[in-house]
This record gives C-alpha cells, sequence and structure tokens, in this order.
C-alpha cells in the first residue's frame, strides 16, 4: 500500500470534517490563551506569485491571519469581509494576511476570478502541507487571528467574521492600532 496516497486522501477527509462543523457559523471571539498561544508563531509561506512572505517583516504593523480553503462555505462568503478590512485599515497599518489550506495556486486563483476578486486584494498565502495551520493552533476554518504591532496574538474569531463594519470588530481592530 502506498502511503501518500492514503494521507492525502485522510487530509481532504479531515478538511471536509472541519468544513461541515464550521458551516452557518459566525465569529466568536476568544482570547488567545484559549488556543495556547500569546506571541505570534512562525509564518513563512509563498503567496500567488512565488515570494516568500514572512510574518516577521510585518513587525510594527497589526496582522490578520486568516485560514481558509475555497471550498469552505462560510470562508467564501467571509473573504469580501477580509478584502473591506485590509481596505478600511490598510492606510493604518493593517496587513491581512489569507492563508489557504492544502490547495494549488489554480484553484485559489480559480476561486478569485469566479468570485470577481483581484489576486493582490489581500495577500494570499499557500500552505500546501497545512505546516502552519497546525503550527498555529487554529481549530476549523475559517480561523482569524488579530496580531498586535509587537507580534501578541489578541485574541482569534473562531467561525466567519460577517460584518467588519460591526461594533466588535471594529473596536477589536482599532483598539489593537491604536497600541
Amino acid at each position: 500500500m502506498r502511503v501518500k496516497p492514503a494521507l492525502d486522501f485522510l487530509l481532504a477527509l479531515a478538511f471536509v470534517f472541519l468544513g461541515l462543523i464550521s458551516q452557518d457559523t459566525l465569529a466568536q471571539w476568544r482570547p488567545a490563551t484559549q488556543v495556547g498561544l500569546i506571541q505570534a508563531p512562525a509564518l513563512q509561506l509563498q503567496n500567488l506569485s512565488g515570494k516568500t512572505v514572512n510574518i516577521s517583516d510585518f513587525k510594527g504593523k497589526v496582522v490578520i491571519v486568516n485560514f481558509w480553503a475555497s471550498w469552505c462555505e462560510p470562508c467564501r462568503e467571509e473573504f469580501e469581509e477580509l478584502a473591506q478590512l485590509q481596505a478600511n485599515y490598510r492606510s493604518k497599518g493593517l496587513v491581512v494576511l489569507a492563508v489557504n489550506l492544502a490547495e494549488m495556486k489554480p484553484r485559489v486563483t480559480q476561486f478569485l476570478k469566479g468570485n470577481g476578486l483581484p489576486e493582490n486584494e489581500v495577500e494570499i498565502l499557500l500552505d500546501r502541507n497545512s505546516t502552519a495551520y497546525k503550527g498555529w493552533h487554529a481549530r476549523g476554518i475559517p480561523t482569524t487571528f488579530l496580531i498586535s504591532k509587537t507580534g501578541k496574538i489578541e485574541g482569534v474569531w473562531f467561525g466567519a467574521i460577517d460584518n467588519v463594519d460591526s461594533d466588535e470588530v471594529k473596536g477589536k481592530v482599532e483598539a489593537v492600532l491604536r497600541q
């Protein structure tokens, strides 16, 4: 028996399960301690252009790290909200990193084109073997981390952020931007 196809199948099955349990789930804000992290773990992945992006390059900026996949319906719905966050706060020092789980570049670009989203609206990183996802202790998708200018994880949204203009989301992002 070949191990690689079996491992690929199990990984795909796990992501389907994660997608099912995350269906229709609106974002729940939790302190970073609930995922066992205080500082943002390493994150160094390639973007859609093939350039390596390292989270340490954004020290001094507020960073949102979102784990998503194109087949996850809540992720698909949330993607425009992430783009809106980037547009609203880019000039104030916010960077949105959308970390795609285990999909090839053609699938991601197909998703973007199919939804009328430009490739450069947010920085999309490819986590082909889900190493970053595991290292960040994400639980299901979408999962979104809010990171301060010093690299401290301020909190985590589990589930889809459905309104970046809500008092809760704006309040948390703006408070971290003011730090």
